[in-house]
Parts: C-alpha cells; sequence; structure tokens
C-alpha cells in the first residue's frame, strides 16, 4: 500500500473514530443531563422545594409560553423553563411566538382567552405563560414573572430585577395538578376588613398578593347558624372590631378540629377608653396561646421609625419555625401598628414566632398605654406578638369533630392557627414595600395555612440588571473587529498554510 493511500486511510479511520467517540459522548450527555447555572445568585437554579413538586408529578403538565425571541426577558423565561422540563419527563412546552406564529397565536389565545397589545411592530401577549394539565389551565402574567426594584436605580451595585418566576410557574403546576382551586375565606360580620372596600382597612392588597399565590377568596359570613364549610382551605379573621359569640368561636373551633387551618389578626379592641376581649381568649387558652388584651409600646430607638411613636415598630427578632425561614434568609423585618401581645405556654403545641425587644411596655391599661413619659422595666423581657399552632388530634378535639355540624376534611390533614396580635401589617402600604418583610409573611402563613409548604420557601430573587450601553463609535468599533479583522486574519492565516504547502 502506498504512503498517500496509508495516510489516506489513516484519516478514514481517525474520522470515523471521532463520530464514534462524539456519539458516545451524546448518548452519555443525554443519558445523564447536567447543566451549570453561572449566575451570582443563582437564578436559574430550582429550589428545593418546586424539585420535589416535580418528583411528585405524576400527570402530564404541558407549558405555553407566548414571547417573541426579541423581547428582552425571553432568555431568562426559556432558562428558567428548560430546567423545569430537564427535571421531570412530565413537563412538555409548547413555544408560540406571536409575530412569527400568528396563526397558531391566534387559535391559541382564543382557547385560553388571552388579550393582545402591539409595542411598535411587536405583537405583546399579556399572559405570555399558560399551563395546562387535561381539562385544567393556569395563567401566569407578565408581572409574576419578572420585576423591576424601582428602589434600586440609585443602588451602587446597580439596578436590580425581582425574579418572581419560580413561583409563579410552581404555583401555577400546582394548581393544575391539585384538581381544585385553593380558597381562602375571608371572615366577616364583625367589622372586619372587607373585600373590595377602599382604604386602610380593605382587604384588595391582600387579595391581590394571595391572587400571585394562585390562591382565591371569597368572604364568608361568621355566625352561630352555620358552620364553616370544607371548601375553604383556610379561613383568615382579619381586625375584628366586635367580639366574637361563644357559639361563633365554637364553629370555628369545630372547623380547626375538623382539619381546617385559621389565621386570626387580632387588633386590641377599645371601646368607651377600654380594651375589650375579642371573644377567642378561652378558646385559645385552652391550646396553649395566651392573648392578653393588652397593647405593645416599643422603646427601642433601633426598632422604631424616625417620628413615629412606639406603638410603630419594627420586628427582626424570629423564631426557628418554618413559617419564618422565608424573612430570616431574605432579611429585614416586619412592620406593626397598635399591636397586642400573643404568647405561648411552655409545653403547649403553641410556638411563638415574633418579639420585640426587651425594651418594650405591654399595657392592660389604656391610660398608661398612651402615656409618653412612661418607660419600660429594666427587667421586662421580650413580648411575643405571633403564634402558631398545629393541630395533633387530641381526643377532646376529635370529638368536637364528630360533631353533626362540623365541616369535613380528611382525618390525616391538620389543622392549624396562627394568632398575630396586629391586622395593620396586611395594609398594602405596607405589603408593597419592598424594605419590609410583611409580603413574606403574608406568603408564609397563606402556604402554611393551605397546606402549600412546597411555596412557603420560594422566594423572590434579586439579581443585577446589567444593561450593555453601546454608543456609534462603539458599534463602528465592533463592526470594525468582527466584519473586517477576523475575516483579514483568517485570510491571511489561509494564505500562509497554502503558501507553505506550496513550498
Amino acid at each position: 500500500m502506498s504512503g498517500r493511500r496509508r495516510t489516506r486511510l489513516n484519516l478514514v479511520l481517525a474520522a470515523a473514530l471521532g463520530i464514534l467517540i462524539l456519539g458516545m459522548i451524546n448518548y452519555i450527555s443525554s443519558r445523564h443531563y447536567k447543566r451549570w447555572d453561572w449566575t451570582e445568585h443563582k437564578v436559574f437554579t430550582l429550589s428545593d422545594q418546586t424539585k420535589e413538586v416535580l418528583r411528585d408529578l405524576d400527570q402530564e403538565v404541558v407549558i405555553f409560553v407566548f414571547l417573541a425571541r426579541g423581547e428582552q426577558d425571553f432568555a431568562d423565561i426559556e432558562t428558567l423553563v428548560e430546567e423545569y422540563v430537564a427535571t421531570t419527563p412530565n413537563i412538555r412546552t409548547e413555544w408560540v411566538d406571536p409575530d412569527r406564529d400568528r396563526a397558531r397565536y391566534q387559535v391559541l389565545a382564543d382557547r385560553f382567552g388571552l388579550d393582545t397589545w402591539m409595542a411598535g411592530d411587536v405583537t405583546l401577549s399579556q399572559v405570555p405563560v399558560v399551563v395546562t394539565s387535561g381539562d385544567r389551565k393556569w395563567k401566569v402574567e407578565r408581572h409574576q414573572l419578572i420585576l423591576e426594584d424601582f428602589d434600586t436605580f440609585d443602588d451602587v451595585d446597580g439596578h436590580k430585577l425581582d425574579l418572581q418566576s419560580e413561583r409563579a410557574l410552581s404555583g401555577a403546576i400546582l394548581e393544575v395538578v391539585s384538581g381544585r382551586t385553593t380558597k381562602i375565606c375571608m371572615a366577616q360580620g364583625h367589622g372586619e376588613w372587607e373585600l373590595g372596600a377602599v382604604g386602610e382597612r380593605s382587604l384588595s392588597p391582600v387579595v391581590r398578593e394571595l391572587d400571585w399565590e394562585k390562591i382565591t377568596a371569597e368572604p364568608l359570613e361568621i355566625n352561630a347558624n352555620a358552620a364553616v364549610p370544607a371548601s375553604c382551605d383556610a379561613l383568615f379573621v382579619v381586625g375584628p372590631q366586635r367580639p366574637f359569640s361563644q357559639e361563633e368561636v365554637a364553629r370555628i373551633d369545630r372547623y380547626i378540629a375538623s382539619g381546617g387551618n385559621v389565621l386570626l389578626a387580632l387588633d386590641p379592641i377599645v371601646k368607651k377608653e377600654q380594651l375589650r376581649p375579642t371573644g377567642f381568649e378561652k378558646s385559645l387558652r385552652e391550646r396553649g396561646i395566651v392573648v392578653r388584651n393588652d397593647i405593645v409600646i416599643e422603646h427601642d430607638a433601633s426598632k422604631m421609625l424616625p417620628g413615629n411613636p412606639g406603638d410603630l415598630f419594627l420586628v427582626t427578632d424570629l423564631s426557628t419555625h418554618r413559617l419564618t425561614d422565608l424573612i430570616r434568609r431574605r432579611g429585614g423585618g416586619v412592620l406593626f401598628a397598635v399591636a397586642g401581645s400573643v404568647g405561648a405556654e411552655k409545653g403547649s403545641y403553641a410556638e411563638a414566632l415574633l418579639h420585640t425587644s426587651p425594651k418594650v411596655r405591654a399595657e392592660t391599661d389604656l391610660r398608661q398605654a398612651v402615656e409618653a413619659e412612661a418607660k419600660p422595666k429594666k427587667d421586662q423581657a421580650p413580648v411575643s406578638l405571633a403564634v402558631a399552632w398545629e393541630h395533633v388530634g387530641s381526643e377532646a378535639e376529635t370529638d368536637a369533630a364528630s360533631a353533626p355540624d362540623a365541616a369535613t376534611a380528611p382525618a390525616s390533614a391538620p389543622g392549624r392557627l396562627v394568632v398575630i396580635g396586629d391586622s395593620d401589617w396586611l395594609s398594602g402600604e405596607l405589603l408593597d414595600n419592598p424594605q419590609l418583610s410583611n409580603i413574606d409573611l403574608l406568603s408564609s402563613v397563606a402556604g402554611w395555612l393551605t397546606q402549600r409548604e412546597a411555596l412557603i420557601q420560594i422566594a423572590p430573587r434579586k439579581t443585577k440588571a446589567r444593561a450593555v450601553i453601546m454608543s456609534d463609535n462603539d458599534l463602528t468599533n465592533l463592526f470594525f473587529r468582527v466584519g473586517i479583522l477576523l475575516p483579514l486574519a483568517a485570510m491571511i492565516a489561509g494564505f500562509g498554510v497554502w503558501w507553505s504547502r506550496r513550498s
């Protein structure tokens, strides 16, 4: 065999061997898929809670994405959705460009009821993501994916983006596979905050935030003649101004005993210049929760807002309960206004969540509470403001649950209860303040009470919005380097190879 033929044969064998190696690498990589997230804040790494949700997925879920590749958030959403697909074979994606796939987009927009508008020459869908499973569907709107944090425009480290995408997508997946909508009933009839109301005692900001968590809210009249329905995944009693009767409290007790979940956000009730009971005191004490019917005045200057009295203060002392994990991880505190103390008795199943500083007064006398010159005692201990309690199936409660009018619920579902000595922390102004953790507390309480703990610790992730701004000179230089210098360098290298072979 001549040397030329031997060389050709070696080249063919080398090429075949290279193709075989590439094929083996491709096969192994497809069987053992792995992605790396090099972003500073691990923006595209799914949380353990989301992975748990995906591992339990036993039915097909389709994620429709209605984004044009030219939209600024397309690459981020694409990378995150690919992480979901890579985690479970039960998720499939459909990418539809409203401009390039006009006909298909229009069919799906009519099917899902999507609105469309034009931004210049670009077609934008109001709902960029729809998650479906069988006949169920859930829409994820733009503001639920990525928000600009406008308060960080002047930050030294640069402007931030608030990435809500994982919470929104995981919540949507849970909704379409759960078979029904998660619902929170808002108690009415005792001067509580109202749905649809305008002003400081409106539940509209709370309902808006719950909607982001894929939770609906409905009003529920509480009276002595009707049980709390089992269709309520949780009952919120927010800021009642009139006491509950023993019969009404008994109805709520039966709901808890049968597996129901309740939030009591109880303000101090003032009548004729005196603090009045709420009606829940006896029932809560039987569970190891003590509502003292007082007003808490904070005297630690580091917890007080400038120019405000001590009844408006920041709470940063948190327990180790999983309800406070998200607040601890993100840092910050919860702002309270005119709060009463709520404690947990030792040896009970109740656990305190939030505490004041030691420099605090808890006054049961309203006249002493408004006395500006009064100071806390030197040996005063921190005061608890919130307590979580979880149903453990005591014999007495099991008997109550068997009552004829008790709401029905699965026997294995534990009842849960959160009691907070204030309702003002739920105001829209405080929920919208990015420097406070009030929104995190609401999200955690709602997730814990509705048994959606997989979403409690999926926090929005802050990342730097690094803009690339190029002048006309920058663009000219870039074109010169890429369009002229690189091709010229390739031509010179090719000429050098040709010349060496010719010689």
